[in-house]
């Protein structure tokens, strides 16, 4: 027979050990790539030691850390932090103002945040710390009112930055 061998084939008794070694390979890489591409897309971030023992909290005396905490019912009360200054001397600039029309008085908190950054030039920092049953749209209305204050110079409006750091945190329960 012509390019026979004249052997009888048997297809019922394959020789699968090359096959299981190629599938083996593949599903060990697929799993070792799948594992990194799930860690390399979560966010993280992780606190870090100074050599200096400093926190977050504003040390010059031109500059301070804002805490605005953000209630339910769209009020918002204001204080202010520095590790260098007594809380004496920042009482004064703690406010809080009433919701308007069941919203966060976005304007007063802006007025207020503003003549803060006039005082502490150099402050930058702010902490929103909201209740439980805050919406997301209230605590962009804060977010809005604390970044940036809208003036019209020369015919032009423009808007100068104040507190461009921002951290929305919790209170522990």
């Amino acid at each position: 027979m012509a390019g026979g061998g004249g052997g009888q084939f048997d297809a019922t008794s394959p020789d699968l050990t090359a096959l299981m070694d190629v599938l083996s390979n593949l599903i060990f890489f697929l799993m070792a790539s799948f594992g990194a591409a799930v860690i390399a897309i979560l966010p993280a971030s992780v606190p870090t030691i100074s050599e200096g023992g400093e926190n977050d909290v504003a040390r010059e005396e031109n500059q301070v850390t804002a805490t605005l905490s953000l209630k339910a019912t769209g009020a918002v009360s204001v204080t202010l932090s520095n590790n260098q200054m007594l809380p004496e001397d920042l009482k004064p600039y703690a406010a809080t103002f009433p919701p308007k029309e069941g919203k966060v008085n976005a304007r007063a908190v802006n007025d207020h945040l503003w003549s803060i950054k006039e005082k502490f030039r150099e402050s930058k920092d702010v902490v929103i710390i909201p209740e439980n049953d805050v919406t997301y749209e209230m605590i962009v209305d804060v977010m809005d009112a604390s970044r940036e204050r809208q003036m019209i110079v020369g015919g032009k409006s423009v808007y100068p930055s104040m507190f461009t750091k921002v951290v929305v945190s919790s209170l522990v329960q």
